[in-house]
């Protein structure tokens, strides 16, 4: 056997033009399989980057006469959710902005959180350095000039321990950073990760509203601005969630007629692919994950095809070599080995 892998490896070094060929085909079709499995687990399987993620779920108000239809929250009302509700530890808002982040004459675009001041604590997530927000610091109108950045940004100043009070140009008004976030935290979605995350006192002035038609101030019932992410209570499931959400949804229905009209919720595990007030959004997604593993196995195959047909076009040019191993007792298992 170690004599015909010397043989073999000789081999391979006389014909280099095969051997780069070769390699080259094996190469493209792993980098492409491996590139596509770790995207697929990175958007599905890897594990969330905060504490027991099997607590979390994502909150849905749904019209009750409509049921394919979904919004999301406005600031008022999720305060009375997270004080009167029965099934969450706690809960916590945010949505996305795209800012501009930097210092003078250095401004790139980055995605911002906009956050209620317990996103870190109801995350279970502790900060790398500094604080979290303050509650007052998301009080409507405050415009608390604070601001959190993410690991990867402070990695970006070369670790340097006075970025931790220093400021940063956030659509151009000065923001103090008062905390940094552990390494490997990038919020609760894998395909949009946040540079900076800012209190929910400052959504009217750099938020965008993604998917909002009707823009309306943070302190507006009205508004639907925020996602809504809660904690259940040791020992208690989605489905036993259920009857409590439809009563608090029924409860401010009739606290405020016209604000929540039609309005109930419901919750579905926490998306990692998609920011929407309607759960159904990622579905479309997680329809690609069995297309790209297939199309990367079509790549794998064609690739092994093509190693397969240029050892047959190799062994077609020994063919007189092989005769001649034959007519001296040579096996065809050994030649077969040779080659």
């Amino acid at each position: 056997m170690v004599q015909d892998l010397r043989f073999a490896v000789r081999q391979l070094f006389k014909a280099p033009g095969f051997t780069i060929a070769a390699v080259t085909v094996l190469a493209l079709g792993i980098s492409v399989n491996t590139a596509v499995f770790s995207l697929v687990n990175t958007l599905f399987f890897a594990t969330p980057a905060y504490a027991k993620p099997h607590e979390m779920v994502q909150l849905f108000s749904q019209d009750k006469k409509d049921p394919k239809k979904f919004r999301g929250f406005s600031y008022p009302t999720y305060r009375d959710i997270r004080e009167q509700n029965a099934v969450f530890s706690d809960t916590m808002a945010y949505n996305l902005a795209l800012v501009g982040l930097g210092q003078k004459g250095d401004t790139r675009r980055a995605f911002a959180a906009v956050v209620s001041s317990n996103y870190f604590s109801v995350l279970g997530v502790p900060l790398a350095r500094g604080r979290e927000f303050l509650p007052e610091e998301e009080t409507p109108g405050r415009n608390a000039p604070v601001a959190i950045v993410s690991y990867s940004y402070w990695q970006k100043h070369d670790l340097d321990p006075t970025v931790l009070g220093s400021q940063v140009l956030i659509n151009g008004r000065p923001f103090t950073i008062v905390g940094i976030t552990p390494n490997g935290f990038s919020g609760t979605l894998q395909i949009l990760s946040p540079e900076v995350w800012l209190p929910m006192s400052v959504y009217d002035q750099v938020a965008n509203d993604f998917g909002s038609k009707n823009k309306t101030g943070m302190d507006d019932r009205n508004g639907t601005q925020l996602r809504i992410l809660g904690r259940l209570k040791p020992g208690t499931t989605a489905a036993a969630a259920k009857p409590a959400l439809e009563g608090l949804a029924a409860n401010l229905e009739k606290a405020y007629p016209v604000a929540q009209k039609n309005q109930t919720f419901i919750t579905a595990p926490v998306s990692r692919i998609a920011v929407s007030t309607n759960p159904t959004a990622a579905s479309g997604v997680k329809s690609i994950a069995p297309l790209l593993l297939g199309m990367a196995v079509v790549v794998l195959l064609v690739a092994c095809l093509n190693l397969a047909n240029m050892l047959l076009a190799r062994g077609a040019a020994r063919r007189k070599e092989i005769a001649i191993r034959l007519a001296v007792g040579g096996t065809r298992w050994r030649i077969v080995r040779q080659l």
